[in-house]
């Protein structure tokens, strides 16, 4: 037991150093933004870093419920780190792709393909947690939803969309409008 509670020791102290850190890497961060980019581009960054400031606020700070469940958690954490790493960078670069394309679709198109990445984390994180207690994995969907919580207003989004596949749909689209253009002679 003592041994258990040497490393939860650790880790929170390695928490709370990881997140003076983050704090003096924010403040830099804050300022370069204010300093050197035009009011959208600050807006577009602040959405960005949104849930990551936000999930990294409930762990550095020591009263939240979020810290004290991770805290309880290292096993599992340390077990899915590698999984958990892996669904961001795939969130992450779906959003880059997404906003890269963004000249080339419609607001209503993004906003769906960014709630669908969403989407796409989030069962990616809940797949990882598989691998730990039930309340582990429950600790991870909770962080994974508080990271991802600014991409687009997705709760109106319907979900019918992300599991559409548009190869099953285009040949219908292509007979559909075939039949439009070219009604059959009767």
């Amino acid at each position: 037991m003592k041994q258990t509670l040497q490393g939860f020791t650790v880790i929170a102290n390695l928490i709370t150093r990881k997140s003076s850190a983050y704090q003096t890497g924010m403040s830099c961060m804050d300022a370069w933004i204010k300093r050197c980019l035009p009011t959208d581009g600050q807006k577009l960054v602040q959405q960005q870093i949104g849930g990551a400031r936000a999930l990294m606020r409930f762990l550095c700070t020591n009263e939240t419920a979020l810290r004290k469940d991770f805290l309880k958690e290292l096993t599992c954490w340390a077990l899915v780190s590698p999984d958990w790493s892996h669904c961001v960078d795939e969130l992450q670069i779906a959003a880059r792709e997404i906003s890269e394309r963004s000249n080339h679709i419609i607001y209503f198109n993004k906003n769906a393909e960014l709630c669908c990445a969403r989407d796409s984390f989030m069962s990616c994180v809940a797949l990882a947690g598989r691998a730990c207690s039930p309340s582990a994995g429950n600790l991870l969907r909770r962080m994974a939803w508080v990271l991802a919580q600014d991409v687009a207003a997705c709760s109106a989004q319907a979900r019918a969309y992300c599991s559409a596949s548009l190869t099953q749909i285009t040949p219908i689209l292509t007979a559909m409008s075939g039949v439009l253009l070219y009604p059959p002679r009767i």
